[in-house]
């Protein structure tokens, strides 16, 4: 038997039940193997998404995820990157229906799951921007730490909903939409004009375009501060000016 068939072969038995070809492993030993695969993909998942269990409690969120290991193939052989899927099943997940913020939630748990992940990047100096000229913010783009991710909710309180799961008062769903940054292990909730800047930032978009859709939303946002927090919390890891970078 070729590798390529008999990798094929085990590929197809982790997934059903299919008959295994010729001289590969035993289809009754296969089915334990396939058993602790879906064990350990469920486990990831609730060491993931653990405000989503803490809503739900542990034996919805063991059925839930049971359904979608078993209806979604998974995309990586590293259990710490799997999950990326799991806020759109969870959006399509009928038994989930009376909760319908649970999929931001979701998304909410792997941003924060991203940035404890993320990979270690060197932060230039706080002061780096200050010896830029004025004139350059028009072009110059910064590069975000990878630690640092964004998320928002038009309608859901998804602030409030972390902070009740880590100890804080309940939530009050009815309180509107939340914008949160996360960096590490460390989160908090920041207003939608501020998260529109960071937002344009991440995405490429020059500082002062950036600053100018902010102040779009919010004539008074104190932007050089809220840029000035980027640097001084190490989250800018370079700046770039017409494709050319300075570290």
């Amino acid at each position: 038997m070729s590798y390529a068939t008999a990798i094929s072969g085990f590929a197809a038995l982790l997934e059903n039940d299919v008959a295994p070809p010729a001289g590969l492993l035993h289809a009754e030993r296969m089915r334990h193997y396939r058993a602790n695969c879906r064990i350990n993909r469920i486990a990831a998942l609730a060491n993931t998404f653990t405000t989503v269990q803490a809503l739900v409690g542990a034996d919805f969120f063991t059925a839930m995820a049971r359904v979608h290991v078993d209806t979604t193939p998974a995309n990586a052989a590293n259990l710490h990157a799997l999950g990326a899927d799991f806020p759109a099943f969870i959006e399509g997940f009928a038994p989930a229906a009376a909760l319908p913020y649970l999929a931001v939630v979701a998304q909410l748990d792997w941003a924060c799951w991203q940035a404890f992940l993320a990979e270690e990047a060197e932060p230039i100096p706080p002061d780096t921007l200050n010896d830029t000229p004025p004139a350059t913010l028009a072009t110059l783009t910064l590069r975000l730490h990878p630690a640092l991710q964004l998320v928002q909710s038009a309608d859901w309180p998804i602030a409030d909903l972390l902070a009740m799961h880590q100890g804080a008062a309940a939530a009050d769903i009815a309180a509107g939409g939340q914008a949160v940054l996360v960096l590490r292990d460390n989160w908090l909730q920041i207003p939608p004009a501020r998260f529109a800047l960071y937002q344009a930032l991440q995405g490429g978009l020059p500082v002062l375009p950036a600053l100018e859709t902010a102040l779009a939303m919010d004539a008074d946002a104190p932007v050089c501060e809220w840029l000035g927090w980027l640097f001084a919390s190490g989250a800018v890891t370079a700046l770039a000016t017409h494709e050319r970078e300075q570290a």
